[in-house]
């Protein structure tokens, strides 16, 4: 298939796309499509918030009521009543809920930690709050029946539209009576931006999940064919003149580590303390800055044996970083682990060393002095992020192993990292962004130590009724060095089509320069690449028969190679997501590629390739109803290329979960993963002319046992141990790779590269929220990995040799305590 009878198809497809009959989105014909209104009342005297709705001022407030669902049957009345009510005063939002059921004491009531969501058998009552009204962004906070609270900020641009690390201080009480339940909630306005003005709108939606029932129903009819449920809230008004408070609070913390190292018995301890500091520059904009920051005990990353040519991404668990970011993710240029990772010249620190002197400390982790965040949204709708990180000089320890005498060699220099943001909302739930990211270090600009500058542009654009749109990224890279030619690169990515409705079809391109590299600041898995991609989807939002919904999508890609301008593959797969009426899930992929693919990336040197040829691939999954005491998720693959080499790959995971009450639970992740006859690279030789493959056998098994004890809505124990064991078994044959992408057989390559990896994990925690923002944290932390080329070993006896091998366990301590200005002021008035 040629690039250019693919371009044909792709404009073909994109005007049959734009004349699909539009399927549920006239508003006209619809209605549910008058937003709702609901008024606030103003109060000069607060409820208590303690879950019975006795107090005086919520007998004046107007009822919002009459729910519809928005799931399992979209458009139809909610199953059982709700009332909401809302007061407001100079401080705070006030919402009182009112939950009728008719068997209270089948409303499900299991208990989990802070910010569950949706991972505990419970039903939930939240409130979705915009006050800027932009159908992009907002809030959401939700209290289960149970008492555990959960927030969100909420953004539909881009991937990052759940942001559940975000933590603001907020109050809610619970209770089940005889008529069903009760939610009482206070929203401070220190835990909200909004634009001043006198009589604003804002938006806002209230939803109910009855989790017997596995529905979802909200206040505002929210279409599920089309747009996300920020597209559909109801109009606030009534809040007039609001005199908010100073915000400004801070979290000191202390901490101290017990820290036992086996390979020399050695026992350390170390003590740290900092704080964090929030403070409302005014009502719509916030900075955020944490200074010493101590992240000892964020959960330890899923290791894994990486055989690619790219790097693995691991998520950021730091909570400073994960925390109100939706504005800095804009753009994609933006990956907070760069900030404190691994020093530049980590690698180098024992590079043209004597023969007498050795590295005998070298740290992985550069440290963080402090950063600080601004960010917010004026009421024209304008947000604008800035966010700056200075990290430390770092040093590696060398050692004359005659003499005993030491010296430093630095491994990086002071550095500074910022980034600015703009974000315009538009009409039709649309926004434009630009972004600019730089790190800067402070030394001369060398091949590790160069200054690097990308900027970026981000937009999504929508017609009235959210069915079409087209949106994209523009991006340029630049690297700046004392001696060197700057380097420059660019990222160019469109997409348009049909995007709501029950059917949708998309066209896709991206182009990425060989010289685009956002990596400083940001991640990219891979540059150098064009792809185009076609994707029709029917999706299924009203049951029938045993099917309550279904998602399903088509997709077809073609790719190339920036330089030189190559075909490099052309791939089809289908995708279905089914629901079905028991609350079991089930979903499929088929995909594969009809012609081989020209691999331009494994070789490890530029220009050469590895042709593979036309394979396939099978998944399915299953998981039952997750309300029952015992659930489980399988997944099952298949794949292999049609080839003289006999290469193919399966494996499954299984994952049940066990709930033996409303406090305690128990999880097993078990995945089992093989590789027979995989061809991969395994080195070249000096000159690079020659690139040599071996054919291998890799297998890895992965199990993840987890527990969770939770004593109070504040209180609660968890525990996780992961292993993880990834073999690489080498059969001693070895190809050389042609100039033409093939192999021939060689023995001119010497030498195994069988590996034995192992990394084992155990994270836990007792945590205790003892007053609102505040906790106090005990954690135990035990972690090996080890790496070997013992590769005949069985899994017991090799579990056996991990146990015994190096090991790092870690006991600490940390306190942080909430301090907000106003309770001070009123305590010591």
């Amino acid at each position: 298939m040629s690039y250019r009878l693919f371009g044909r198809f792709s404009v073909f497809f994109f005007v049959v796309a734009l004349t699909t009959p539009v399927i549920g989105g006239n508003s006209k014909s619809n209605p549910f499509a008058q937003k709702k209104t609901a008024e606030a009342l103003k109060i000069f005297e607060p409820p208590k918030i303690d879950g019975v709705l006795d107090d005086a001022c919520w007998e004046n407030a107007r009822v919002a009521d009459d729910f519809i669902q928005y799931a399992p049957y979209n458009g139809k009345p909610a199953t059982l009543p709700t009332e909401v009510r809302i007061l407001y005063d100079d401080k705070a939002l006030y919402i009182g809920a009112m939950m009728y059921d008719p068997y209270p004491d089948s409303i499900y009531t299991e208990l989990g930690k802070r910010d569950a969501d949706r991972n505990i058998k419970a039903d939930n009552f939240n409130v979705d709050i915009n006050p800027f009204h932009d159908g992009v962004n907002g809030l959401t906070f939700k209290v289960s029946a149970s008492g555990v609270q959960t927030d969100i900020k909420r953004s539909n641009a881009g991937r990052h539209g759940r942001d559940l690390n975000w933590d603001a201080v907020w109050y809610s009480a619970v209770k089940i009576n005889d008529k069903g339940w009760v939610a009482e909630i206070k929203i401070p306005y220190s835990a909200i931006r909004f634009p001043k003005q006198t009589e604003p709108v804002w938006g806002i939606n209230f939803w109910r999940e009855i989790r017997r029932y596995q529905e979802y129903s909200s206040w505002n009819y929210v279409n599920r064919e089309v747009g996300s449920s920020f597209n559909y809230m109801g109009n606030l008004v009534g809040i007039k003149s609001i005199d908010p408070p100073l915000r400004l609070s801070i979290t000191p913390y202390v901490s101290g580590y017990l820290e036992n190292h086996s390979d020399n018995h050695s026992w350390g301890t170390s003590y740290n303390g900092g704080l964090d500091l929030r403070y409302g520059i005014n009502e719509g904009f916030t900075l955020d800055m944490t200074l010493i920051p101590d992240f000892g005990q964020v959960q330890s990353d899923d290791v894994v044996l990486n055989l690619s040519p790219f790097e693995i991404k691991y998520n950021e668990k730091r909570q400073f970083f994960t925390e109100g970011t939706e504005l800095f993710n804009k753009g994609g240029i933006f990956y907070s682990r760069r900030i404190g990772s691994r020093p530049t010249r980590y690698n180098k620190a024992g590079d043209n060393l004597p023969a007498t002197e050795t590295v005998i400390d070298n740290p992985s982790e550069t440290q963080l002095i402090n950063a600080t965040k601004v960010s917010g949204r004026n009421k024209h709708g304008l947000g604008i992020g800035v966010f700056n990180a200075v990290t430390s000089k770092m040093h590696a320890v060398i050692e004359d192993t005659e003499t005993g005498k030491r010296r430093n060699v630095e491994t990086q220099p002071y550095a500074n990292y910022s980034l600015f943001v703009l974000d315009q909302s538009l009409k039709n739930n649309s926004f434009v962004s630009l972004v600019n990211t730089n790190v800067l270090r402070f030394a001369p600009r060398d091949e590790d130590n160069y200054t690097a500058n990308v900027t970026a542009t981000d937009f999504s654009l929508k017609n009235r009724n959210n069915l079409y749109s087209v949106s994209g990224q523009a991006a340029l890279s630049q690297k700046y060095y004392d001696s060197l030619p700057a380097e420059l690169g660019h990222r160019v990515f469109l997409r348009l089509g049909k995007t709501g409705g029950i059917f949708r079809a998309e066209y896709q391109t991206e182009m990425m320069s060989d010289t685009y590299d956002p990596n400083d600041m940001g991640f990219l898995r891979r540059n150098n690449y064009i792809s185009n991609q076609v994707q029709f989807s029917y999706n299924m939002y009203k049951p029938k028969g045993i099917i309550l919904s279904s998602r399903n999508e088509l997709q077809f890609e073609y790719s190339k190679i920036y330089a030189p301008r190559v075909y490099s593959g052309f791939t089809a797969s289908f995708n279905s997501f089914t629901r079905f009426t028991n609350y079991w899930y089930a979903g499929v992929n088929i995909g594969g590629a009809p012609f081989g693919r020209d691999d331009y990336f494994e070789p490890r040197v530029q220009g050469r390739y590895f042709h593979t040829d036309p394979g396939y691939l099978l998944s399915g999954w299953i998981a039952t109803n997750r309300n029952k005491a015992v659930s489980t998720r399988i997944r099952a693959r298949y794949g292999k290329e049609i080839s003289d080499y006999g290469k193919y790959a399966a494996g499954f995971s299984i994952s049940p979960t066990v709930r033996l009450n409303n406090r305690f639970q128990l999880s097993h992740d078990f995945s089992y993963d093989s590789r027979h006859n995989d061809i991969g690279y395994v080195g070249r030789n000096a000159d690079k002319d020659s690139v040599f493959f071996g054919m291998r056998l890799n297998k890895s098994i992965s199990n993840t046992l987890s527990a969770s004890y939770v004593f109070t809505k504040d209180i609660y124990l968890t525990f996780r141990l992961r292993h993880y064991w990834s073999k690489v078994d080498y059969n001693g044959t070895y190809y050389l790779l042609e100039l033409d992408g093939q192999l021939s057989k060689t023995k001119d390559f010497a030498g195994t590269r069988d590996i034995n990896y192992n990394a084992f994990n155990i994270d836990m925690s007792y945590i205790w929220r003892f007053a609102p923002g505040s906790e106090m944290s005990l954690v135990w932390k035990n972690s090996i990995y080890n790496s070997g080329n013992n590769v005949t070993l069985g899994f017991m006896n090799n579990l056996t040799e991990t146990l015994r091998a190096p090991q790092v366990n870690s006991f600490s301590l940390k306190i942080l305590y909430y301090l907000d200005y106003q309770s001070l002021k009123r305590n010591e008035s």
